[in-house]
């Protein structure tokens, strides 16, 4: 019997009440997930480990899901508040395999297509970081603090669930994509940041810190990474992330770290980072958990020292984060599994988008210098939004 189409699945999606989308941008993972087994609305580190031991006693599907960025919550959301749950069933597409009890794949017509009615920015960000800058210039202790902004878009009509899954394929191929979907909401990432892989004792994860944008043509885009890589903001932003995660995972007994000495460059479609590839080795008694929360949240997302970065951050953004650079990711029936950041994201609901974009602030950093980098970090989102303007 041939394993159902991919087709089949993006339709199945667009049906579900409860589904998940995950792919990794090197194409050895993809999953579809439909259904709800059982399900943890959220819960703490702790209890997310209980339950999980629990589900995963007698069902063998992964479990999918995340954590928020932090304890303030969203009032009127049942899935950005933290939200884990085990589908009926699910298809790895890669290992054209099915976990869990097959369900009947439907199709329906497809939506129309949707228009922007009203975009809401917030066009005072810079004013508000500034006030961050100038704590840190005059506090060497407070060494960068992560703060980000949302977008706020009203739409005409419902999203097409269907093509915001192929919109990402399209438009943001190297990038992890994750799509969850509980009770009429949707939260989607285009990360290009892994915060933990862990499969057969083997831990990687990677330090994304320091970004610029991509260049016109070839020659212009090396240049611009050349700055990128010599800039020494940059560099001190990402040596910071390095640190940091290096600590961090010899407290969470990670033995054998291995990492370049200098960081590389990592292109997506509408910027590039520095990046270091981190890895290590597991001892017997660790898990995936654990170690998410040993790492969560890296400089790169939070700041340092990390609890005047999270004071910061509720002080100076708006609006609570959800799922936005909170850890979410997969969870495997043996322990295994992967977790990214939810960055490059946008939060959907009853024709309303919110999308997330940050940036780290230095004790040297220019305020519209900033903003100008967070409308870069926005447009993965707007462009997967824009697809859904394009009508047949």
């Amino acid at each position: 019997m041939t394993f159902v189409t991919e087709e089949a699945l993006q339709w199945s999606f667009e049906l579900a009440n409860d589904a998940v989308y995950f792919a990794s941008p090197d194409g050895q993972t993809k999953y579809y997930g439909f259904g709800k087994q059982a399900e943890l609305i959220g819960g703490s580190f702790e209890q997310a480990q209980i339950w999980l031991a629990k589900v995963q006693k007698n069902q063998l599907q992964p479990v999918f899901g995340g954590f928020a960025f932090d304890e303030q919550q969203i009032n009127d959301s049942r899935l950005m508040n933290g939200y884990f749950f085990q589908p009926a069933v699910v298809y790895d597409v890669v290992k054209q395999q099915v976990m869990g009890q097959k369900i009947d794949l439907v199709r329906q017509t497809q939506s129309s297509g949707t228009d922007f009615a009203t975009i809401k920015d917030e066009t005072d960000w810079h004013t508000r970081i500034q006030v961050a800058i100038d704590d840190m210039q005059q506090n060497m202790v407070h060494e960068k603090v992560v703060l980000g902004r949302q977008r706020e878009i009203q739409l005409t009509a419902a999203l097409n669930e269907r093509q915001i899954i192929k919109s990402l394929q399209k438009t943001q191929p190297t990038s992890y994509h994750f799509v969850l979907k509980h009770g009429g909401e949707l939260f989607l990432s285009a990360t290009p940041e892994r915060l933990v892989k862990v499969a057969n004792g083997q831990l990687a994860t990677a330090a994304v810190a320091g970004t610029i944008k991509r260049g016109e043509n070839e020659s212009a885009d090396e240049a611009l990474a050349n700055e990128l890589w010599h800039d020494q903001k940059n560099r001190r932003e990402h040596q910071t992330v390095v640190a940091t995660i290096k600590s961090n995972l010899e407290a969470a007994n990670i033995t054998q770290l291995k990492m370049p000495e200098t960081p590389q460059i990592l292109k997506n479609p509408q910027v590039q980072h520095l990046y270091t590839p981190i890895t290590g080795t597991l001892s017997a008694d660790n898990s995936l958990l654990a170690i998410i929360k040993q790492l969560h949240p890296t400089p790169a997302l939070g700041g340092k020292p990390s609890t005047w970065a999270l004071e910061t951050i509720a002080a100076i953004e708006k609006y609570p984060r959800g799922l936005f650079s909170g850890p979410i990711g997969v969870i495997m029936p043996d322990g295994d599994g992967e977790f990214i950041v939810g960055i490059r994201s946008m939060w959907y609901r009853n024709k309303l988008v919110n999308l997330f974009a940050g940036a780290g602030i230095l004790a040297d950093s220019d305020a519209a210098m900033e903003y100008q980098e967070t409308d870069l970090k926005l447009l993965p989102m707007m462009n997967v939004l824009k697809e859904q303007t394009l009508h047949d």
